[in-house]
C-alpha cells in the first residue's frame, strides 16, 4: 500500500504533501435496487420491485492509493464495513451518518491513545 498522498505548489517555492489517511466509501440503493433486470424479455425497474427497500453499504478504509494496474480504486485495506436497510432513503442515509461518526469516533480515540504525547512534568 502506497500513501495516497501528493507533493502540490504552494506559494513562494514552498510545497505540501496533502492526502487522506483514512476514508469513508459509501453506495445507496434506492427502493428496488436501483437497477434494471431482464424477466422474461421484459426490461423492469425499481417501480416493478417496489419490495426491495432502500439500502447502503458503507466501509470504513485506510490508505485508498493511486490507482494501479488491476485494481482501478487503488490500494485500501477495509477496516470495517457495514450494511443497512430502512423503509425510507432518509433513515437509511441517518443510519449510515450516524455509524460513520460513531467509526470515527472510535478512529480518533484509537488514533489519540497510539500517538499521544505524555505531559511533561510540572506542566
Amino acid at each position: 500500500m502506497r500513501i495516497a498522498a501528493k507533493w502540490t505548489n504552494d506559494c513562494q517555492g514552498k510545497k505540501d504533501f496533502d492526502g487522506s489517511i483514512i476514508r469513508v466509501s459509501t453506495r445507496y440503493w434506492p427502493r428496488g435496487g436501483g437497477f434494471h433486470v431482464s424477466v422474461d424479455g421484459e426490461w423492469q425497474g425499481n417501480d416493478k420491485r417496489q419490495q426491495i427497500v432502500p439500502s447502503a453499504t458503507a466501509s470504513i478504509v485506510l490508505c485508498h492509493g493511486e490507482p494501479r494496474e488491476g485494481s482501478p480504486e487503488g490500494d485500501y485495506l477495509t477496516l470495517i464495513e457495514r450494511h443497512f436497510n430502512a423503509e425510507t432513503e432518509d433513515e437509511v442515509k441517518s443510519q449510515v451518518e450516524i455509524w460513520t461518526q460513531a467509526q470515527f469516533d472510535r478512529i480518533a480515540a484509537a488514533m489519540k491513545g497510539e500517538f499521544a504525547v505524555a505531559p511533561k512534568e510540572g506542566k
